[in-house]
């Protein structure tokens, strides 16, 4: 059954290629700054956190510290058919797929340890992101997607030296491991599967400047990864299963994240942030059958993107602070007549739009907990992907998501 499964196979990759879901990379979850709506976090070292989020903020901290948090990452999806064709057509409303998003559990685990004045250790495991999409097998774009789970996590170790009261510069080591598991449901009697992992390396660089002890700025880059997704394209038909090597291509940009931390009296501080994201390289997704050497492309066109954030803390009492922030992050996608086309349902990407609150609790003096939501504005993205045979998928979507967690220090 192999050689008659096999040409199909490569039919129907070349025609409906498993892509990934792109844009997730959303750094207050690994910079925990969330409830600022990620403001401040290049700036400040409250915890261990700057072992990810500024290697250089590292100098700050005076003890040995172990940070950890756990969060939830709610992405709803809402896709309103406006008019799909061919392949991609009926009537009936139960087509539209719903809501494709659902709940993740995140967690992460920081540590910093200064070795004497001028020199300190670090450890972060996080995530920047990943999404799990599931449209269910009968919606009508399920030929290019049913479902997808991507999910990454970093590993970063790191080291800060401090060259004066003033200024500090720090390294960090990344490793990153991605993986995804995508659907499709082509007709009733054929589907697909495509599982794939793969591990990157990068680096992270800081520059943190004191002016002094309520003014702080600071600086970080993030290497860009390039992951190929090795793995298994598994075709089912009429329950005979063919499966075959494949390669598929996932971007994670570069990032130049800057921030200032404030304070304006005994209350009030002020934190803002500046961030560049290299999303100019995800300009298609490529799969690859290794066996036939075939290959399919989507066009992704993207651009890069800039985001800007603005927060404050107000100190209630000496155990207690509020933090709220708010933020903004600008389309991969041009505004133009062909966004539409450029669109995929694995994850349609817009403007974003945040706002944060939390608030902490200093319970002794070596130990802290804070409390966090934020919520994500997605945008309402409208997609006209063309297939072949004259077919379209034509609609807009209406997408937002929510954070929320709890973060504690320890010092010892």
């Amino acid at each position: 059954m192999k050689f008659l499964l096999k040409p199909l196979a490569v039919s129907i990759a070349l025609v409906s290629m498993p892509s990934f879901a792109a844009g997730t990379i959303l750094s207050e979850l690994g910079s925990l700054n969330a409830s600022t709506a990620g403001a401040g976090s290049a700036a400040i070292s409250e915890g261990a956190e700057s072992a990810y989020s500024n290697p250089a903020a590292m100098s700050l901290v005076e003890k040995s510290t172990l940070t950890g948090s756990l969060q939830v990452f709610n992405l709803n999806l809402e896709y309103q058919d406006q008019g799909s064709n061919g392949r991609f057509g009926g009537s009936d409303s139960h087509l539209d797929g719903g809501n494709a998003g659902s709940a993740l559990p995140l967690g992460s685990v920081y540590w910093v340890n200064p070795l004497s004045d001028k020199w300190a250790l670090g450890l972060a495991m996080a995530s920047q992101g990943g999404s799990s999409v599931d449209y269910g097998d009968d919606w009508r774009g399920a030929s290019l997607i049913s479902s997808v789970d991507l999910m990454t996590v970093q590993v970063n170790a790191s080291v800060s030296y401090k060259v004066n009261e003033q200024w500090a510069v720090g390294l960090g080591l990344v490793s990153e491991y991605a993986s995804i598991v995508q659907t499709q449901q082509f007709t009733p009697n054929i589907s697909s599967e495509y599982e794939a992992g793969s591990m990157e390396f990068g680096v992270n660089l800081g520059l943190h400047y004191t002016i002094n002890e309520g003014n702080m700025l600071g600086l970080t880059v993030r290497s860009g990864l390039d992951h190929t997704l090795e793995g298994d394209f598994r075709l089912n038909r009429n329950g005979n299963i063919g499966t075959y090597d494949a390669s598929l291509g996932l971007v994670a940009p570069a990032i130049i994240k800057m921030s200032g931390y404030h304070a304006l009296n005994d209350q009030f501080a002020l934190l803002w942030s500046l961030d560049w994201q290299d999303w100019s390289k995800n300009q298609s997704s490529v799969l690859i059958l290794d066996e036939t050497g075939h290959q399919a492309n989507i066009d992704r066109n993207w651009q890069d993107t800039y985001s800007a954030s603005l927060g404050m803390h107000y100190q209630v009492s000496h155990q207690w602070r509020l933090e709220f922030g708010i933020g903004y992050e600008s389309s991969p996608l041009s505004d133009t007549a062909d966004n539409a086309l450029n669109q995929y349902p694995d994850l349609p990407v817009d403007e974003i739009i945040r706002v944060g609150m939390g608030a902490t609790y200093k319970a002794t003096e070596d130990f802290s907990i804070n409390f966090f939501v934020e919520y994500l504005d997605l945008g309402s993205p409208e997609i006209r992907y063309e297939g072949l045979a004259n077919s379209a998928l034509v609609g807009q979507y209406d997408n937002d998501a929510g954070i929320a967690g709890i973060t504690m220090n320890w010092q010892f």
